[in-house]
């Protein structure tokens, strides 16, 4: 095998650049990115602020609950009337403060039309009180249709 990288001239210069080239991208590029993202918000928080498997219904998620709405409430029209389900909900604390949300609201807009959307909210408590709006940070909220209330 050696007596084929020697009988090319370059061969062996090569093999030696290209080897040089891996360490430099590895520890240049993909080392300092994978620490990164294994440093980022992501895999970072309290471990104490829990995290269930299961869907969970206590004080901290009816608290994200209630944020979600003040969340979904800024994305309508001021003069809309909404109507959130506060009872039929699904709430799972997925770990270090962050909280899924799905939920349905009654919209009512200013001209008189009416529908029922589904939402879904990710959000994340910073800290401090559970109370204090300026604690909690939207992760993602996503709105759909689903069609009008029933009475």
């Amino acid at each position: 095998m050696w007596q084929k990288l020697l009988q090319k001239k370059y061969s062996l210069l090569l093999l030696a650049v290209y080897v040089v080239a891996l360490y430099v991208i590895l520890n240049k590029a993909i080392v300092p990115f994978v620490l990164t993202v294994a440093n980022s918000e992501l895999f970072t928080g309290d471990s104490t602020q829990g995290g269930e498997p299961t869907q969970v219904h206590d004080d901290r998620t009816a608290m994200a609950l209630l944020q979600c709405n003040r969340f979904v409430q800024d994305k309508f029209d001021e003069k809309a009337t909404l109507a959130f389900e506060n009872t039929a909900y699904q709430a799972w604390d997925i770990g270090f403060g962050r909280f899924l949300i799905k939920s349905q609201v009654n919209v009512t807009e200013p001209n008189g039309a009416t529908g029922r959307k589904n939402y879904v909210c990710e959000l994340k408590h910073t800290g401090g009180d559970l109370a204090e709006p300026s604690n909690w940070k939207l992760q993602g909220l996503s709105l759909t249709d689903v069609g009008a209330p029933s009475p």
